[in-house]
Formats: C-alpha cells, structure tokens, sequence
C-alpha cells in the first residue's frame, strides 16, 4: 500500500474546501499532490489533472504511480481548461499555484468548459482579477479562506455559479473572507492593509498624485480597520 500523501498547509485548506465527487479537475497539477490525496482519502473518485509542461506532467504521473491511481486518474498535455472535453463535466475544477492574472485568463478563455463545476482558486497576488473574471462568468465566491505557508500569506477561493455580483469593494477587498474563521484572518487583514498603507505612501509622493485613487485607498484601509477591531472586540469577549 502507498504512503499516505503529505500537504502543506495552503494545499491542505484547498482540499478541505473540496465537495465529495465523482469527476473533478485539477489545472496546472505540477506534482500532484493535491489530487493525489483526493483520489487517495475518497474525497474525489476521479480526476483529470492538466499541466501545460511536459516535465510538471511526467513529475505528476509519476506521484499517480507511486500513489497506485492510474485507473482513476487521467493525465493531459495543455493550457489551462482547453485539455478538458467540451462534453466533460466536472463537479469541481482547481486552479491553483499561479498568480492571479494567469487564473484570470483561464477563466475566461474556459467558461465553456466549467458547466457549472465549483471552482477552487489559489493565488499568489491579483486576487481582484479573480473576482472580476468571477463576476464576468457568473460565479460567486462562498468561501475565501486566507493561511500563511512558508513565510507569506495565501487566500483560497470557492466559487459557485450565482446570480449575485460583487460590489467593487468586494472585489477589492473581499466578501466571505470576513466571514473566515481562520485563526491567521487577523494577521492577514493587518497585513492586507500594510500594504495599502504602503501604495498610499508612494502614491502621495509620486510626482503625478491620484487624489481619486488616493481617497479610495483611504477608504479601503479605513474599512480594513474597522473590521480589525470588530474580530478584535469578537475574540476579547469570548
């Protein structure tokens, strides 16, 4: 019998967002990890896994053999949703370990492929491009769970189709993340609203200053603050 399959901690939150299913995809598999342990623990009961190089998908085939999973896994040479049939529905379709501009043309470019799947989405910056395309292609986050790996943070997003749009500050700033019960969501906002304080300080300085862009950034960090002190009152009186 093979060796359980480890996950870090950003890994571990996306299969932990992941519906018990029969087909689901994971886009741009690199080592396999992730679908490995979906396979392996029977939260999925097969998987197509896609990578556009050749490399990453030898690395990915090879953790699929040693796992003995060839018979429910389907390995495919491709970009982004393009390997996937355009009669295949998945249940569930991960794209993660990319920045967010790539997933953003991804989704876009394969919403013909998604028929309706749950979508679970990890980036490493660009998060409002993610919710933009969200909102172009109708789906909706319900969860967007933040954690810290290996010295920074992450977000994870669930995303279902839904008839509601996004309001700008939530594509900016984020909806159900508020919601979180992460233990690392108060260092993220804190974190989060570090770095606007940071474009507001360049953007004061610049040469060519955006008032418009400045009161909004203003605006968001103020926000952000409010709802420090809120999670902070929150875990004070329990």
């Amino acid at each position: 019998m093979a060796a359980p399959v480890r996950l870090d901690h950003r890994l571990s939150l996306v299969y932990d967002l992941y519906d018990e299913c029969d087909l689901a995809a994971d886009i741009g598999t690199d080592h396999a990890h992730l679908p490995a342990a979906l396979l392996q623990r029977g939260r999925c009961q097969h998987m197509i896994l896609t990578d556009i190089s050749p490399d990453a998908l030898n690395n990915a085939r090879s953790e699929i053999i040693r796992c003995r999973l060839s018979d429910r896994a389907d390995l495919r040479l491709g970009d982004g949703l393009a390997p996937l049939r355009d009669d295949e529905c998945c249940n569930m379709i991960s794209i993660t370990g990319m920045g967010g501009r790539s997933i953003r043309d991804i989704l876009l470019s394969g919403t013909g492929k998604l028929h309706g799947a749950g979508l679970i989405l990890s980036a490493h910056t660009d998060w409002y491009l993610i919710r933009q395309a969200l909102n172009e292609i109708g789906y909706t986050p319900d969860r967007e769970e933040p954690c810290f790996h290996a010295g920074r943070y992450y977000l994870v997003l669930r995303a279902r189709p839904g008839t509601r749009k996004m309001t700008e500050r939530e594509l900016r700033l984020g909806g159900p993340l508020f919601m979180s019960e992460s233990p690392v969501l108060l260092p993220f906002l804190a974190r989060r609203r570090e770095i606007l304080s940071v474009q507001l300080s360049g953007l004061v300085s610049s040469t060519e200053p955006d008032p418009e862009k400045a009161a909004l950034l203003r605006d968001d960090m103020l926000y952000l603050e409010q709802k420090i002190h809120q999670l902070q009152h929150k875990e004070g009186s329990m």
